[in-house]
């Protein structure tokens, strides 16, 4: 049998390096791409639902299906594993509405909007360098560059900002600040 989508979401959330100052630096320009993809895919799911409660963060699956809740036991394992290991609100946000994302895809019968994963680019983030934290301008910083949070209905596009693999991620920190930049005058333009 195969693991639930529950257990593999728990699974990735623990072997996350919440402070990972190494990974920040050596995927600045990846973990800014991926921020910039989950803005995306979360504006669209925003859209669908009818906006966003909360923003840039939201609980979708709560929002789509506030009948579905997480079993007690993984709410209580993944409490103590944010008590133990993450110290952001915003981190603390996501690992809930992660969790509760992948029980809602778990839950038999559920028929689910064809969207991207709204989870999955954050969760790459943070895998490939910690937290990230939005300053007082509401912008994410990452290294030297910065991605800025507007209302979700500007981050909408139907064009994925990158692709997800690890070759294309690694691409990028290759590349570096230069395709940060050109992506974003494409984006802009």
């Amino acid at each position: 049998m195969s693991k639930s989508l529950i257990e593999t979401m728990m699974e990735r959330l623990a072997c996350i390096k919440w402070t990972n100052l190494e990974g920040r630096n050596a995927h600045a320009t990846s973990r800014a791409w991926l921020m910039i993809e989950y803005l995306r895919r979360a504006a669209l799911w925003a859209e669908m639902s009818g906006g966003a409660p909360r923003w840039p963060y939201f609980d979708i699956a709560g929002t789509l299906a506030p009948d579905v809740q997480m079993d007690p036991e993984v709410t209580e394992r993944l409490e103590e594993y944010i008590e133990d290991h993450v110290e952001g609100v915003s981190a603390e946000f996501v690992c809930r509405a992660a969790v509760r994302w992948a029980t809602l895809q778990d839950t038999p019968g559920v028929q689910l909007p064809d969207l991207p994963d709204p989870f999955e680019p954050l969760i790459l983030m943070y895998e490939r360098g910690g937290e990230v934290i939005m300053d007082d301008s509401r912008a994410f910083n990452f290294a030297d560059l910065r991605v800025q949070v507007n209302l979700w209905s500007d981050h909408l596009s139907p064009e994925p900002a990158t692709a997800l693999d690890p070759d294309t991620l690694d691409a990028l920190d290759r590349e570096g600040r230069a395709s940060f930049h050109r992506g974003s005058q494409a984006a802009a333009g």
